[in-house]
């Protein structure tokens, strides 16, 4: 990461190694609170191409679930939920987009809007294209520094706008080594009420 960035540099560069950093592994562990509350903890690998694989444990609004998402076939892509004591396995076509929508969706959205999708037995939210447009940034400023498990970050602030409309508020620290998020914290508005989230990332570089 180059030191003199500015907060809109600073988030280009991140997701650009989103979206192209071959055999990058990494752990999260997410918490929301309120609408969706929900723990989970899980693996996140980025191989090349569309290819990829995520596998998620944890509770979701009381649900004990398990998920899992690999793309690694160039053939299709495997779906599984498992809620309780039923399980749900799919075989999704190739969908082009994939990487990009669960890259994007980790900075933007952060990662538990598509494992709440996977939990509700849905795919990944536009995987066929379309989530650069709809899930857009505002207001994005220059954060604090910080350090996440012994790894220096600096933060990027900014508002999260969804179809036109501003859902929520979100704060990342992109780590100065990689480029990639470390910490995400995010309060999201919904009718019923507002949901708080935290996601913290630790990633491995191959």
């Amino acid at each position: 990461m180059p030191e003199k960035l500015t907060a809109e540099e600073r988030v280009a560069f991140c997701e650009n190694v989103l979206l192209t950093a071959r055999n990058v592994s990494g752990t999260f562990e997410i918490e929301a609170k309120g609408e969706n509350a929900s723990k989970m903890l899980g693996t996140l690998r980025f191989y090349e191409g569309n290819a990829l694989h995520l596998q998620a444990e944890g509770n979701y609004k009381s649900a004990a679930v398990q998920l899992l998402v690999d793309s690694r076939d160039a053939a299709g892509t495997t779906r599984t939920l498992t809620r309780g004591p039923e399980v749900s396995s799919h075989r999704d076509p190739p969908a082009a987009k994939l990487r990009e929508a669960v890259a994007l969706g980790v900075f933007r959205m952060g990662l538990l809007h598509n494992l709440v999708q996977l939990a509700l037995d849905q795919p990944v939210d536009h995987a066929d294209g379309g989530f650069a447009d709809w899930v857009k940034l505002t207001g994005v400023t220059d954060g604090h520094s910080d350090n996440v498990s012994n790894e220096s970050c600096r933060r990027v602030d900014f508002g999260i706008q969804v179809s036109g409309r501003t859902m929520g508020e979100a704060s990342v620290c992109i780590s100065d080594l990689t480029g990639l998020p470390l910490h995400r914290r995010q309060t999201v508005h919904f009718p019923t009420g507002d949901m708080t989230v935290n996601e913290t990332f630790k990633w491995e570089v191959k």
